[in-house]
């Protein structure tokens, strides 16, 4: 694996691509950030695949719950530059209904961004419904020192 500098900012084409090398498993998904801001806030997209559909025609829990720590991590990038050691420490999921078998958006909003946890927000969406929350997350990272 290659090694960057951490605190460098990125753009979210550079970030999907270290997120792929740093956790392969986002890759093998094909979770893509499309969208990092200085602010915290990030978007990213789970493509649809037919192996994510769970018995009763619904996109599975654990590839949501996958979106969703996605989602934040990308935020801390945005707003934090590489931050490769920053680790996933609560995650919670609602799912509220089932998403339609299509690619999923989640985007994450920060609640707070500390020296040593930052807390976030997502929202995922259908995409072709984005105003319909189809699950909700929160969870909190640990920053290092």
């Amino acid at each position: 694996m290659e090694e960057y500098e951490v605190g460098v900012a990125l753009n979210a084409e550079e970030f999907t691509r270290r997120m792929h090398q740093l956790v392969p498993i986002s890759g093998q998904l094909g979770i893509v950030a499309t969208s990092l801001a200085k602010s915290g806030e990030a978007v990213v997209r789970l493509p649809y695949l037919a192996d994510l559909v769970r018995p009763g025609g619904s996109i599975s829990g654990p590839a949501v719950m996958a979106l969703i720590d996605v989602a934040i991590f990308a935020g801390i990038n945005g707003h934090f530059g590489w931050t490769p050691m920053a680790m996933t420490a609560n995650l919670n999921t609602t799912f509220l209904k089932p998403p339609k078998l299509e690619d999923l958006i989640g985007c994450a909003k920060p609640l707070r961004l500390g020296r040593r946890l930052a807390f976030f927000e997502v929202h995922v969406y259908s995409s072709s419904d984005q105003g319909s929350v189809v699950a909700h997350g929160t969870g909190s990272y640990a920053l290092p020192q």
